[in-house]
């Protein structure tokens, strides 16, 4: 009896450790990612872009998102719908009763953090807002935050969005930043603007775009050496 129970205890230690081995694996296949966070008008988006061409990573924008939606099962235009946007909770109650596809806040959350984890996982990516610094874990990517002065931010959606006015601009990053952090802060209960939810700030006041990529790039290089040459 106690020869079968040995057994037992054994092959249950066997298999524990198999588990523990094969966690360790999955983790360790899992290179880092760049995670970008940005204020309108201050170049976050081109950024990301270049950055993306110059790695030549992925770009986890919404074709992206559509496709990994496919791959597991997940209404993507609930998810992409969603796009940093936040909403009531009286919307959010409405809608939940007269569309049965609509997304709740709590099924929102979990869809996109499949997408995301499923993507990271995946492939090296640059992640472009989505909260994603909030999501994915510290140790597996490089959080970057990429601001400006507003009046810079401004003269820049005047200049490359082509609005007919500054005040048309001005109006735009008002409204679009308002969005943003009440995304940030409706979905996750952080403030965007805490700098210590990021490895770097960068300013685009002060540096070029390119430049900017090449201090991510550089940041990268420091914080995960074995993982870019």
């Amino acid at each position: 009896m106690q020869y079968f129970m040995d057994r037992l205890v054994n092959k249950a230690i066997e298999k524990s450790q198999s588990r523990r081995v094969a966690k360790l694996q999955i983790k360790s296949a899992w290179s880092p990612d760049i995670v970008i966070s940005r204020d309108p008008g201050s170049g976050g988006h081109i950024i990301a872009k270049k950055l993306a061409k110059k790695l030549n990573w992925q770009l986890f924008d919404k074709s992206l998102m559509k496709k990994l939606s496919e791959e597991l099962g997940i209404p993507e235009q609930g998810v992409i719908d969603v796009d940093e946007h936040s909403r009531s909770w009286v919307s959010d109650f409405v809608h939940s009763i007269i569309n049965p596809d609509y997304v709740s806040d709590v099924r929102y959350i979990t869809q996109l953090k499949k997408l995301l984890s499923h993507a990271a996982k995946k492939s090296d990516l640059v992640i472009l807002g989505h909260g994603a610094n909030y999501i994915l874990p510290p140790d597996k990517c490089l959080r970057i935050r990429v601001t400006a002065p507003f009046a810079t931010r401004v003269d820049n959606t005047y200049k490359y969005e082509k609005f007919k006015s500054r005040l048309e601009a001005f109006q735009w990053v008002e409204k679009v930043e308002k969005q943003y952090n009440l995304f940030i802060r409706q979905y996750f209960g952080k403030n965007p603007h805490n700098p210590w939810d990021y490895d770097l700030v960068i300013s685009t006041k002060d540096f070029t775009l390119d430049q900017s990529v090449d201090l991510i790039i550089q940041a990268f290089k420091i914080k995960f050496p074995k993982f870019l040459k």
